[in-house]
């Protein structure tokens, strides 16, 4: 598969992430996943994912590993071999769980803070003729990071972009570690309050650009500055975020 055509495929995939809380993810009552979410720290080089199948029938399960990457405000996604998946395709028989190991295999020390992402497809199963069915299936894409302990904490700085588009808010992270938002506002005087999405807005890498779209806002004025609120795996933050003049 072509690197352009994985992208747009899993920006799909993106919009059904899961990236909860809690230990384990459900995927219409079928598969367990947990954990969903795996950050190894070095010396360690290696984690495991569990997968429970609660199905009445066998299913095939394929993962995958790929370099995640932010710059300029834009994310993108490469095969890598540095990380490799044991096995990367089995099948696991109704009420069985299949445990999966996930290898970081490169020989170089880790620096900072690695990301990738884990694109994990249940497979459609062939017929008595031995075609494949067609049928909704479930992907699933998982964050997966290995650092070391010394790593520095998240750094973030906030500005909001003028465009053709409307307006963007961008968020550059001069942290080695990456951070989780969510639940963002931006609020000031004239503006109110305006929100961005309904939940998780998305991670900022370490050392990396992010920017998320907020459309057009004519109470926005160049040279003004809002309040940046939300929710994140470090806690509540509040920042300010400049708006900049259109280019």
């Amino acid at each position: 598969m072509k690197a352009a055509r994985f992208r747009r495929g899993l920006a799909g995939a993106l919009a059904v992430l899961v990236l909860l809380a809690g230990s384990a993810a459900r995927a219409g009552s079928v598969l367990e996943i947990a954990p969903v979410l795996i950050d190894v720290q070095a010396p360690n080089a290696a984690a495991t994912l569990s997968i429970k199948n609660d199905d009445g029938r066998p299913t095939t399960i394929q993962v995958r590993l790929f370099r995640w990457r932010q710059a300029g405000g834009e994310e993108s996604y490469a095969p890598t071999q540095d990380v490799v998946a044991s096995p990367p395709i089995a099948s696991v028989m109704p009420g069985a769980t299949l445990t999966i190991r996930v290898i970081r295999a490169a020989q170089a020390p880790v620096e900072a803070e690695e990301s990738y992402r884990l694109v994990l497809d249940q497979l459609p199963e062939a017929d008595r003729s031995g075609r494949a069915k067609v049928s909704m299936l479930l992907r699933q894409v998982l964050p997966v990071f290995f650092s070391r302990g010394d790593r520095s904490p998240p750094e973030v700085s906030w500005s909001i972009a003028s465009g053709p588009k409307g307006y963007v808010l961008q968020a550059h992270n001069a942290g080695d570690q990456r951070l989780r938002i969510g639940q963002v506002t931006l609020s000031g005087e004239g503006v109110g309050r305006v929100k961005l999405g309904g939940g998780l807005l998305g991670y900022v890498l370490g050392h990396a650009d992010m920017s998320w779209t907020i459309g057009k806002v004519k109470a926005f004025r160049p040279g003004s500055t809002l309040a940046v609120q939300g929710e994140s795996d470090h806690g509540a933050f509040h920042a300010t975020a400049r708006v900049t003049s259109p280019r």
